[in-house]
């Protein structure tokens, strides 16, 4: 059997240190740890791999670690070696997407009756809480308004509007945001440094943004980058693996949309429909290109960009070609269009249309400023 384990297990936090992004959540855990202040029931919600199940894990080591400093777990005795292999008597995790019927909570409810085996605290973790049904939250209900003083309940959701208000006002809820780009950068620094694997800034900074804030998603790219490309990760290999369509072709694209050129927009589009480049990809690509036009626009300001210094130049030069109000016209087309295309079943020919459209929709448009002066104009010319 193999003992390979994929970086998002390798590396997974073990402290409320470690995990990234989440500085409210782990601090006032830890508060609660110290000051002997512990809520029976905990409701954690955010996007996916975010440290939601793990920040759980952490907090179920540090209640029943003996050798628990200032809310951090020691990571060393056998409770918490237990519950990082996962085995510990007391701890259970549940996963709601495959055990939600009122049978499943019926087992919570028979389990709790009995006292922790060797921990402090006895823990129920409930991963995706939202998939229960109508009446296995019904039966979660009793249990979380009074359960007993060794019992704590850890909800985890992606989708914290399906869970019903009786069972959130129950809980102590925890929003986690997603993880910055700069943070899941240096988290894959990190990791290629203990790995003994050569990758440059740029190969860094495309799979770091790849994860969307999900840093469980970036490690996992991270992996697929070095099976593809071994020890040396370099930019041009992965973008190529991955089959991503460079910055530069956006810029091209806003090129022929500044000039009207149709003609020229419709063959580029092709060359790169050859070359394998997924439609939805491409149009979700356009769209935040020119949403990142719009920023730097209105602004003048790149800060809020998630681009390289490189890129975030070319924004702004590429912005002082389009005013507002043509950029917004240009980005009414593409959302107007956002559900036709994503179950449209010729996407090529609906990207064919909405590429020309683009490129004619604000030479079609005069501005009002230049009607009113030659109006002007006409009322200034002697009458014949």
């Amino acid at each position: 059997m193999s003992e390979y384990k994929v970086s998002a297990r390798k590396y997974r936090p073990q402290k409320f240190s470690e995990v990234s992004s989440q500085d409210f959540v782990t601090q006032t855990l830890r508060n609660a740890i110290v000051s002997n202040k512990i809520a029976h029931s905990y409701l954690l919600t955010g996007p996916r791999g975010v440290g939601k199940t793990t920040i759980a894990r952490i907090f179920a080591k540090a209640l029943n670690c003996p050798n628990v400093k200032d809310g951090e777990p020691c990571n060393k005795c056998d409770s918490c070696l237990e519950i990082t292999n996962g085995n510990h008597p007391d701890v259970f995790e549940l996963d709601a997407a495959s055990n939600r019927g009122i049978d499943d909570v019926r087992a919570i409810q028979d389990a709790a009756k009995f006292f922790p085996i060797k921990g402090k605290y006895k823990f129920f973790i409930v991963d995706e809480v939202h998939m229960l049904t109508t009446q296995a939250f019904n039966a979660l209900l009793k249990i979380l308004e009074e359960p007993p003083g060794y019992l704590i309940f850890i909800l985890a959701t992606t989708n914290p509007e399906k869970i019903p208000a009786t069972i959130v006002s129950r809980c102590q809820r925890f929003p986690l945001q997603r993880i910055k780009i700069k943070e899941i950068s240096d988290n894959i620094k990190e990791i290629a440094k203990e790995e003994k694997v050569k990758i440059d800034d740029e190969s860094v900074f495309l799979i770091s943004k790849l994860g969307d804030g999900a840093l469980r998603d970036a490690q996992g790219i991270f992996d697929m980058a070095v099976s593809f490309c071994g020890d040396n990760v370099k930019y041009e290999e992965l973008k190529n693996f991955l089959n991503i369509p460079d910055k530069e072709i956006y810029f091209n694209i806003s090129k022929y949309i500044k000039e009207g050129n149709a003609k020229e927009i419709l063959s580029y589009f092709n060359s790169l429909s050859e070359k394998g480049f997924d439609h939805q990809t491409f149009y979700n690509g356009v769209t935040e290109h020119l949403r990142d036009l719009m920023i730097v626009n209105s602004t003048g300001k790149t800060d809020l960009l998630d681009e390289s210094d490189t890129v975030k130049e070319k924004y702004l030069e590429e912005s002082k070609n389009f005013t507002s109000e043509q950029i917004l016209r240009l980005m009414k087309i593409l959302f107007e269009a956002e559900n036709r295309f994503k179950y449209s079943s010729s996407q090529k020919i609906l990207l064919e249309v909405l590429l020309t459209e683009l490129c004619r929709v604000n030479a079609d448009v005069v501005d009002l400023s230049v009607i009113l002066s030659e109006i002007e104009a006409v009322k200034k010319k002697p009458q014949t």
